[in-house]
């Protein structure tokens, strides 16, 4: 699997216990979708190197606890810090309300003009925010009603803005 057909889902942060088990923070404004993984691809000298779940713990906030098929104790440690990635086939559709840090790169369009480029995604309690770069910096909601539609091929996110709100 190639790093580009895939997404950043999170890290490898530490050792859970001493059988080899691990924790995956998933980093993600919506983890509770990515709970009931089999697998993921670590990053390994570069490469992605696919990797089954031989137990997987609940979901506490954005950490799952993992353990790998086939990874002891000592191969585990070698593991921490590692960079965990799934197929972009895998990401949610924008319909289930997913504006995840996976689009960060993206350039933003609005009324057939790109007014920059999304630089993060700022998760906030009430609603999750797009930090938008382009001539300005500007802060746009993540919210159903101003995405018109995610390219995740061609890497735009098309948006439809109530009038005045980029002047803000």
């Amino acid at each position: 699997m190639q790093k580009e057909q895939c997404f950043l889902l999170g890290k490898i942060t530490k050792l859970h216990g001493y059988k080899g088990s691990m924790v995956l923070f998933i980093d993600s404004s919506t983890p509770q979708y990515f709970k009931h993984l089999e697998s993921v691809f670590l990053e390994i000298n570069q490469e992605l190197i696919p990797f089954f779940f031989s137990q997987r713990g609940k979901l506490n906030g954005k950490k799952l606890i993992v353990t790998l098929e086939d990874i002891n104790s000592e191969q585990a440690t070698s593991l921490v810090g590692s960079s965990a990635y799934l197929p972009k086939e895998m990401l949610p559709s924008v319909a289930e309300g997913f504006y995840d840090k996976a689009i960060i790169g993206f350039k933003a369009i609005s009324k057939g003009e790109v007014i920059g480029s999304i630089v993060d995604v700022i998760e906030n309690t009430a609603q999750s925010l797009f930090l938008i770069e382009g001539e300005r910096e500007n802060l746009v909601p993540a919210v159903e009603a101003f995405i018109k539609e995610i390219d995740h091929q061609n890497k735009k996110v098309y948006l439809e803005l109530p009038e005045g709100l980029l002047d803000l």
